[in-house]
This record gives C-alpha cells, structure tokens and sequence, in this order.
C-alpha cells in the first residue's frame, strides 16, 4: 500500500511539474499573454533529484522539454534558432542537473542553506554554461570570429538567464519550507525519500 502511495505521489509531482514546464517553457501560450514566468524545467530536474531520485522521472522531464520544443517550433511556428547540433548536448546538461541535485539534503531552508544554495548556483551556471558554449560554437558569431566574443556573450546572458532559475529556486525553497512547517500541501510532503 505504501508503495502505491509513493507511486501515486510521484506521478502527481511529476504531472505537476510538466504542467509547469508546459506553461513556462518561454513559447506564445495562454499564460505568457498574462505573465511570463521563467522557465521551469531546471528547478523541476532539482525537485526530482533531491526528492524523487527516480532515473524515470528525469527522463520524462527531459523527455517532455524537449517535446515541448519540438511542439513549438512544428506547431506553434516559434523560431528554430536555437535548434543546432548543440541541441543534443542539452539533455546531457539536464540529467546533470539532476545528478547533481542528489547531493542536496532538503530543498527546505535549514541548517543546510549554504552547502545547497551553492550546490544550486554551481550546478545552474555550469548546467548554462556548457548549454550556452555549446550553442556558441555553432552560431554564425563563431564562424566569424572563434571564441574571441564569447566572453562579452556569456558576461551580456549569464545575468539574465542564470537569476532566473535562482529565483524559481528560492520560491521552491519558500513553498517547500514552508509546506514543511504548515503542511498546506499535505498530499505532497517535503519529506525526501
């Protein structure tokens, strides 16, 4: 009985979480025309490697970012820009999100803050990084002129892109925290496994 629980839990986290991606995942949706939130899919792989721990659910994360991309450039006509060889590294950064993400006690605030807060930003920036340089490599800029304009690129995006996840990562701190102490979520502990 227990394990069905955790299986149910589970499956509606991660059901969660896709609907997250679904409606933040930066294409022309319903939502964007009234908000436009950061995309989720990196705090989802943090979620699922400090409490889910599943190889399963990272690839269904994995696997539904990139349908909803590929959703979005077919269907949507949202611009393909991004699509490059380098694309295929992306996954790889995502399961290392996830990987990573094990070494993280609790997404809780608590005695534990700073060893996880730098475990998230050094996992963040190297996950933007390796995405960024990989993407860098094969755009017309490098054709051009090597890697000599790569750090004014990497400086000009890092400090738009790389808050945005930290932000989704101390919102989820808040809620996991507090859901921890009030229980508003009760279906959904905070407990991890």
């Amino acid at each position: 009985m227990t394990d069905q629980i955790n299986k149910t839990k589970t499956i509606f986290a991660v059901f969660i979480m896709v609907l997250l991606m679904i409606a933040t995942r930066g294409h022309a949706n319903w939502l964007s025309s009234i908000v436009h939130l950061p995309d989720f899919t990196i705090p989802a792989l943090f979620i699922a490697g400090v409490y889910l721990r599943q190889f399963l659910v990272a690839f269904v994360i994995i696997v539904s970012a990139v349908a909803i991309d590929n959703y979005a450039i077919v269907h949507e006509g949202v611009s393909a820009n991004c699509i490059t060889p380098a694309y295929s590294i992306l996954p790889f950064t995502y399961y290392g999100i996830f990987w990573v993400s094990k070494y993280i006690s609790s997404l809780n605030i608590d005695t534990n803050i700073i060893k996880n807060a730098l475990i998230v930003i050094v996992a963040a920036s190297t996950q933007w990084f390796i995405a960024t340089s990989s993407y860098y490599f094969f755009t017309a800029t490098y054709a051009k002129t090597g890697w000599s304009n790569f750090p004014a690129y990497a400086q000009q995006w890092s400090m738009v892109e790389i808050p945005l996840v930290l932000y989704w990562m101390v919102a989820i701190s808040i809620t996991f925290t507090l859901n921890h102490r009030y229980s508003f979520i009760p279906y959904f502990s905070a407990q991890k496994n």
